[in-house]
């Protein structure tokens, strides 16, 4: 009887010693980020835009990483960023601090050029968004709200534009009033000019095929926030239980879409299979 209450005794250590050694495993990997590279084959990039360097940081959602986001910085650096991108969700609209979200873009603009568009969070902050606005653009960061900027390598150039988050206008459904807003953006760029879109929205991949656009970044998607073994992301903003849109390159016709997973954490405090991302894209001439 007693050898039985022994191997009781030892089966119960050993599994609570297994859910604390789960749990540290979880909690670390929230708070560690994950530099991913991906490789993007650009059709008709210029030969001078071959190897370029895009660092994404999407949906920080007022996450600190380390003192004076150092941490976060220190990733950007070593990733060698031609430029930065950031695709909405800087602030947060249940503690919209803008220092934490200042403290980041601070740092990241004398590191590489920044361009920005909204995510749903700033359409959700009221006045704390023209704070950070202001801010940023003091900082010198480059607002893409529905408008396009000409990249210059050499004597070759690309586009790099970027659409305002729908959730700024209620009018019509995010598909119209997206369309609407990349038509806007693009107006006066050449077709045949190579395009990196930034939007909030992976969900919109058919929108941004109808417009021929060559790369979109985007996140929103939080990876899914949970993801599953054999069963994959569980849930998203705007795509629901089981979304299609979440982590990595997607392509619909000749556009392709890489959806960051995100820094920071959004609908639940926790992620799980699903650590913060710091996207890095390399366009690649296609050969």
């Amino acid at each position: 009887m007693k050898i039985i209450n022994k191997k009781k005794h030892l089966f119960k250590k050993i599994v609570q010693a297994v859910f604390v050694l789960f749990v540290l495993m979880v909690l670390i990997d929230n708070v560690t980020i994950h530099t991913t590279l991906t490789r993007v084959t650009i059709k008709d990039l210029p030969k001078s835009f071959d190897g370029y360097r895009i660092v994404q940081v999407s949906d920080l959602h007022n996450n600190v990483y380390g003192i004076g986001q150092s941490y976060l910085l220190a990733k950007i650096r070593d990733a060698k960023p031609d430029v930065i991108v950031v695709t909405g969700d800087l602030i947060d609209r249940n503690t919209k601090n803008v220092d934490n979200a200042m403290q980041f873009i601070n740092g990241a603009v004398e590191i590489a050029p920044v361009f920005y568009v909204t995510g749903n969070h700033e359409a959700s902050v009221g006045k704390k968004y023209k704070e950070l606005a202001l801010r940023m653009n003091e900082a010198g960061v480059t607002f893409l709200d529905n408008d396009a900027v000409t990249v210059i390598s050499e004597e070759d150039v690309i586009t790099i534009a970027g659409v305002r988050d729908p959730a700024f206008d209620w009018s019509k459904p995010d598909a119209k009033i997206v369309d609407d807003e990349i038509k806007k953006a693009l107006a006066e760029v050449s077709d045949t000019q190579v395009t990196v879109l930034l939007s909030h929205r992976p969900e919109l991949i058919k929108t941004y095929s109808e417009n021929g656009i060559d790369l979109v970044l985007t996140g929103h998607a939080h990876g899914g926030q949970v993801r599953l073994p054999f069963i994959g992301p569980i849930y998203s903003p705007s795509q629901g239980l089981f979304p299609k849109y979440t982590s990595g390159l997607y392509e619909e016709g000749d556009t392709k879409m890489y959806v960051s997973r995100g820094i920071g954490n959004g609908i639940a405090p926790l992620r799980f299979n699903d650590g913060p991302e710091l996207a890095v894209i390399v366009l690649i001439s296609e050969r």
